[in-house]
Formats: structure tokens, sequence, C-alpha cells
């Protein structure tokens, strides 16, 4: 059933965002189908809409039809196990544990869809999701047809894919490859990282999540500086974001009810009643202090919908 003027923030965890001109919920590929007939008809934009953690809203809205993916189901063949986009990701990283699987544990504590980590090649504590995967199954919204693409072609990369590209491919489903393991083993994992997570005190934010990815920073002074205050190496060249945005002492830095995270500096919160365009002014005095001060640039991780242009980040798919 399509609905009208649906509004989109209580389906963000951000609390942020207008109305979509229209908004209909799929359980299965058909729906999506008949839901991408019913845009082109119309002769508007879709926007794929997921669990909503990772994105930010224009306080305009979507001037469109947002589909909101309800695909659900788990199947295990041994030590294959195949997911469809809506299953919730802590879900599958708890079932996985309980089958004796090993491969998604530092995955635990992600907020969001499955569809929606695999399109971002969602990742945490030196594990991807794409370390995994198979292939994709993906519904091409101009044939209407479901492709099944090897993990070669989906092009995994650091947050990002080939789906994240190409906003015409629209995940379906997944197949994994995991490894066996003591469920206890990786249950213990699980629990371990969820306590970091929770040690941060993030959960009951109202964020994104990391708005802003980890850059490859090329300064060595820079690098050495950041592997000698925090005793590790950084992997690919990458420095979390956080950190930087620390040494450019902008947390807690506010535009209006937006506001850099005291606790993580690479989450901006809605500390109330903040609006899209406060979220992203923040976004871009952050990006602005820390290329002045460090001579890094970073890019936001965070998808957005309703903008024109779209700032900060990507549109999704």
């Amino acid at each position: 059933m399509i609905e009208r003027d649906v509004p989109l923030a209580p389906f963000t965890s951000l609390k942020i965002g207008g109305p979509a001109r229209f908004f209909v919920r799929v359980g299965t590929p058909d729906q999506l189908r008949q839901a991408l007939l019913f845009a082109r008809g119309e002769g508007v934009p879709f926007s794929i809409l997921g669990g909503g953690s990772n994105l930010l809203v224009s306080d305009q809205g979507f001037d469109g039809v947002v589909i909101r993916l309800q695909l659900k189901g788990i199947r295990v063949s041994g030590r294959l196990v195949e997911a469809r986009a809506g299953v919730d990701l802590m879900a599958l990283v708890q079932h996985t544990a309980h089958w004796g699987l090993s491969g998604l544990e530092r995955l635990a504590g992600i907020p969001g869809l499955f569809g929606g980590a695999v399109r971002g090649n969602a990742g945490a504590y030196g594990r991807c999701i794409g370390d995994v995967v198979v292939n994709v199954q993906a519904l091409d919204a101009l044939s209407l047809e479901v492709i099944t693409l090897d993990r070669e072609a989906c092009a995994f990369e650091y947050r990002n894919s080939l789906f994240k590209r190409d906003p015409g491919l629209i995940v379906v489903s997944a197949l994994l490859e995991l490894s066996g393991a003591p469920h206890q083993e990786i249950e213990q994992k699980v629990e371990e990282t969820v306590k970091k997570r929770e040690a941060r005190q993030l959960q009951c934010d109202r964020s994104a999540g990391s708005f802003f990815m980890n850059p490859v920073v090329t300064d060595p002074e820079l690098i050495r500086r950041f592997e000698t205050e925090q005793g590790m190496s950084c992997r690919e060249c990458r420095i979390p974001a956080g950190w930087l945005i620390d040494r450019a002492n902008l947390r807690s830095s506010r535009v209006g009810a937006a506001m850099v995270s005291p606790r993580h500096a690479n989450y901006l919160v809605n500390t109330g009643s903040a609006t899209a365009e406060e979220m992203t002014r923040l976004a871009r005095l952050v990006k602005s202090e820390v290329r002045a001060s460090l001579g890094v640039q970073l890019e936001e991780e965070v998808s957005c919908i309703g903008f024109t242009p779209s700032p900060p980040g990507r549109q999704p798919s």
C-alpha cells in the first residue's frame, strides 16, 4: 500500500528529517518491483530505507518514493549462511554465534539491517562484512531482474561497494561463508565486542553512528604522532576520524542542537531538536577545521536523502 506524506524522522536514528511524498513497505522482491514501477510511473526518484541508522534526511523530506525494505529470512547450509536484506544485523550475528559459525563477531553491536551492512561494507575492529561474502543477489532497478554478483564483482572497499556507487542495484540477499568454531568461544567474542561499544555509552545518543570515514593519511609525522599516542599502528595508513577531530579540538562543538559527541568525536548527535541544516553545517565546520589544522580531508560515511545537491555524503540506493 502506498502511503503519502509520511514523516521520515521516526525511521532514522538521528530522528531528523521531513516527510516522504510516497512511502511503501516491501517484503518480497516482487513488491519491490511494483514499488519501483510506481516510482517510474509517477516520474519521481526512489530511495531505499533500511534500518535508518546511517542516514540523514533533509528537513524538506524526500520528493519521491521511499521504499522501506522488510525482506526477512535466514537460511543455513553447513558453513554457508544466506540472509535477506531486511534481517537485523545484530540478530544475524547472534544466530551465527549460536550455530557455531565464526566471522561476524566483530560486527556485533553495529545497528541497522543486513542489506545496508553489505551495501556499505560495514565493519569494525579490523573486519568487514565483505570479507565473508560469497555472492550478493541484487535487483536491477532498470531491468527489474534479480542478478547474482560474486565477491569480486561487488568491488568491496573500505565502507564502500558497487551497491553504494550504483543506486540502481538494490541488495536483496547475500550468501556468506563462515568458519566453524565452538559456539561458546564465538559468543564470548560477541559479548566482548558489545561491551567495547557499550563502554563508550553511545547507545542512548541520537546519532548516525560514525559520521565520517577514517581517512588515508599521507603525512608521516601525523601517522607517527597517532601511533605514538595510541600505541598501535594504523591500518592501511588510515587514522580514525574521531582522533583527528579530537586533535582539532572539536569535541562538544555545536551548531544549534547538533553537537560533536563529548564521548566519541566521530559521532555527531542530535541533542534534542536538531535540524538537518544544523547537522550539515556542523559537518562542514568539522571538515573545515580538520583540513585547516591537520591538512586532512574528511569524507562522510553517512548517507543522505532529499538534498539537492546532496551534502554531506552520497545518495543511498
